[in-house]
Parts: C-alpha cells; sequence; structure tokens
C-alpha cells in the first residue's frame, strides 16, 4: 500500500512540476489549430473572390455577344415589318418572304450566356431584358410559319378564306410595331457597360485622376 501510495505521490508531483507546460502545449495547439483555420477560410474567400471576378469578366463578353445578337435580330424584325407593309392583302408568296426573312433570327448568343450559368450575377433588369428579347423573335418566327400554314388551310378548305386570310395577316402586322418596340428596348439596356462591376471600373481612374489633379493645388506640407 505504501509503494502505491509514493507512485501516486510522484505522479502528482510530476503533475503539479509539469502543469504550466502543459497547458501552455493545450492553448498553443489550440490557437495554432485556430490560425490555420483563419488561414484555410481567408485562402477560400481570396479564391472565391477571384473566380468571381474572372466569371464577371467573362459574363461581360457573353454580355456584349448578346447585344450584338439582339442588334441583328432587330434589323431582322424590322425587315420583316417592312416585308409585311407592301400589301395589305394577304398572298402566300408574301408569306414565303416572311418565312424567309424570320430564318435569320438567332438565339446562339442567348443560348451560350445560359449554358455558362452566369446570368445569375446579372442584374434582373438586365436579365429580364435578354429573355424578353430571345421570346419575342421566338414568338415572331412561330407565328409568322403557323399563319402561312394556316393561310394554305383556309385557302383549301374555308369558303370565305380570302377574308380570313386577310384577318390573318393583319393580326401578324399589327404585333410587329410592338415587338420592335420592346427588342429596340432591349438592344438599349443589354449593354455591358451597364453592368454594375462594369461602372465600378470605369469610375476608379476618373477619381484617381480626380485626386492628381486636387494633390497638384495643395501646397507641400512644410514648404
Amino acid at each position: 500500500m505504501s509503494v502505491l501510495l509514493d507512485i501516486l505521490r510522484a505522479l502528482y508531483g510530476t503533475l503539479i512540476q509539469q502543469w504550466p507546460d502543459l497547458i501552455g502545449t493545450f492553448y498553443g495547439v489550440l490557437l495554432g489549430g485556430l490560425a490555420t483555420l483563419g488561414v484555410v477560410r481567408w485562402q477560400v474567400g481570396e479564391e472565391r473572390r477571384t473566380k468571381e471576378e474572372h466569371d464577371k469578366e467573362f459574363l461581360a463578353v457573353l454580355v456584349e455577344h448578346v447585344n450584338r445578337e439582339i442588334s441583328k435580330n432587330l434589323r431582322v424584325l424590322k425587315d420583316l415589318e417592312g416585308a409585311l407593309q407592301r400589301t395589305r392583302r394577304a398572298r402566300l408568296d408574301v408569306w414565303d418572304w416572311a418565312v424567309t426573312i424570320v430564318t435569320s433570327f438567332t438565339s446562339q448568343a442567348h443560348d451560350d450566356l445560359y449554358r455558362t450559368g452566369l446570368q445569375r450575377y446579372l442584374p434582373s433588369v438586365i436579365e429580364e431584358e435578354i429573355r424578353n428579347a430571345n421570346s419575342i423573335i421566338f414568338d415572331v418566327r412561330n407565328r409568322v410559319r403557323q399563319a402561312r400554314a394556316e393561310h394554305i388551310f383556309n385557302a383549301n378548305h374555308v369558303e370565305d378564306h380570302e377574308a380570313r386570310n386577310d384577318g390573318l395577316f393583319e393580326e401578324v402586322r399589327s404585333m410587329l410595331p410592338g415587338a420592335v418596340m420592346s427588342l429596340d428596348q432591349a438592344d438599349r439596356m443589354v449593354d455591358p457597360r451597364h453592368l454594375p462591376w462594369i461602372e465600378i471600373e470605369e469610375e476608379r481612374p476618373r477619381r484617381r485622376d480626380s485626386i492628381h489633379r486636387w494633390l497638384r493645388w495643395v501646397p507641400f506640407v512644410g514648404s
């Protein structure tokens, strides 16, 4: 029993002597772990910010391509409007002409944008205009093709086909001015210069120039 007590006393004495070192080691490991965690979090945050900056730079390029596509589609839409204004009567050759025109509509840039998933960074106003512009060309193209097919069906199977086809022709013609107006608005709104981070980047050089001009007029301290 005395031997056991001597061993316990020895262990207790050793523990008392090394207690400060044990406490220091514990807090050292703890602080080291917290510091490492902080560094890792900072690195992850920096990588995320860097990736987001690169994504936004690429997104600006995609928006520029979409803007060019909208401008092209706007010209095609105006060509279609001009073609249907050549006559007030429904004619199959005019429908053939209209179908040829609408085949020039494109949506490749729009599709490329949404395949990247980067549209999540776009302001809601700009993304809405992009979606609306694509919806316009989709609706007009389909309506023209359907109207041509309906014109042929009416001519072969409907007694008052001339009146029906004239009404159909006027219906399609009447939708075009509003479509042109909406697509023209999208053409003006969908511009990489309207992206918030582009405006910030463009503003920085102007601010630096203003500061430099101001510093020229500040007397040197101590002169």
